[in-house]
Order: C-alpha cells, then sequence, then structure tokens
C-alpha cells in the first residue's frame, strides 16, 4: 500500500503538470481534442519520478512477457523488443471514460492506485447508475447473442490490475464515490519485433 501511496502521488503530480503545461504536438487535425497525450516513461516526467516508479517499470515489463507466453504461447518472449506508452488518468466526482480501444497498441495494462472513499458496495448498487466499475466487451457483432451477455463488469479496487487486448472496447461507468478520486496508471503496450517484423521495410 505504501508504493500504491507513492505511485499515486506522482501520478496526481505528473497529471497537473500536464493539465498545467500542455506540450504542442505534430498531430493531424481531429474533430476531438486530445487531452492526455503524454507518456510517464518518457525522461522528462522520469526525472520528477520516486525509486518505486521503476520498480514498476520492470514489473510491468515482466508482467507483459509472462502474459505473452502465457496466452498467446510466445517463446522468445525475452527476445522480443517492447514498447509502452503510460498515461496518468485521475478522475473527480461524476467522470467517466467514455467507450474506446486503443489504437496504436496491441494490449493494455491498468493499474488501480485509488478508488475513492465510502463507496457503495456493489450489491448495493444500482447497475444503471454504477460507481467507476470497468466495462469490458468483445467488439466481434453476434447478431443471435445480446450485447448484455458479452459485457464484463470489474469491480475496481486499489492494487487491481487488469490486462487485456487493446482491441476490446472499454469504458467505465461514472466515478461516483462520496470522497476522494479515481487514480490509474494506464500502459499501452505494443510489441515491435515479433518474429514476423523483420520482413519488412520502409516504403
Amino acid at each position: 500500500m505504501d508504493q500504491l501511496e507513492e505511485l499515486k502521488q506522482f501520478t496526481t503530480e505528473r497529471f497537473r503538470n500536464h493539465k498545467a503545461h500542455p506540450p504542442r504536438h505534430a498531430l493531424p487535425d481531429v474533430p476531438v481534442k486530445l487531452r492526455t497525450q503524454l507518456n510517464l516513461f518518457l525522461p522528462d516526467h522520469e526525472m520528477h519520478a520516486p525509486v518505486v516508479w521503476f520498480e514498476f517499470k520492470r514489473w510491468v515489463d515482466r508482467t507483459y512477457r509472462a502474459y505473452l507466453k502465457e496466452a498467446h504461447g510466445i517463446g522468445n518472449v525475452d527476445e522480443l523488443e517492447v514498447l509502452a506508452r503510460c498515461i496518468p488518468v485521475c478522475y473527480q466526482k461524476g467522470m467517466r471514460a467514455q467507450p474506446h480501444y486503443h489504437h496504436t497498441g496491441d494490449h493494455v495494462l491498468c493499474l488501480y492506485l485509488d478508488c475513492g472513499n465510502d463507496r457503495i458496495p456493489p450489491q448495493d448498487r444500482d447497475r444503471t447508475v454504477g460507481d467507476g466499475e470497468l466495462l469490458l466487451q468483445d467488439p466481434r457483432p453476434m447478431a443471435g447473442f445480446p450485447f448484455w451477455e458479452k459485457v464484463r463488469y470489474i469491480e475496481t479496487s486499489p492494487g487491481l490490475v487488469v490486462l487485456h487486448p487493446s482491441r476490446v472496447w472499454h469504458e467505465t461507468n461514472p466515478f461516483n464515490a462520496p470522497s476522494g478520486q479515481r487514480t490509474l496508471l494506464v500502459v499501452t503496450l505494443r510489441v515491435a519485433s515479433h518474429n514476423y517484423t523483420e520482413l519488412y521495410t520502409r516504403l
């Protein structure tokens, strides 16, 4: 719990710093505001990080490689080059993550650092309101299978880790805890040196 608290403090500080000093990006014009285009694994952020941050970074690497070996049967996981981007998320009461998927990576890892105080127990909540639950849904259409049987509700708590394919549509119910904030680290992961990438070259 002490390590989670240190990570939470760093995450919150970097989130506030980003809000106060939004960087410029060479991104194409899009009709929505890109609010969280940053990566805490970059040196500009890591120079402010506590020691536990680098333990977290190594843990993400080990966990992802173990996942690739177990879930996908990849035998040479230690030889792979993995690219990662870490995004801080800090939600106040009433905020939520809208439905989305991560288009630039292979998998997404979320570590929940804080989920607010005095939350209503899951069994007593109104499902149409909720309180920060993570919702996952298989994106493949099935005409004879209702969508509500494809949705998975995941109760969040400090220390919870969720790792899933980036193509899976996900969102959250609004954060409704009476006090505190919902804080997590979202890591987008991409394998950059799989066994077949060397077959390609730049045009």
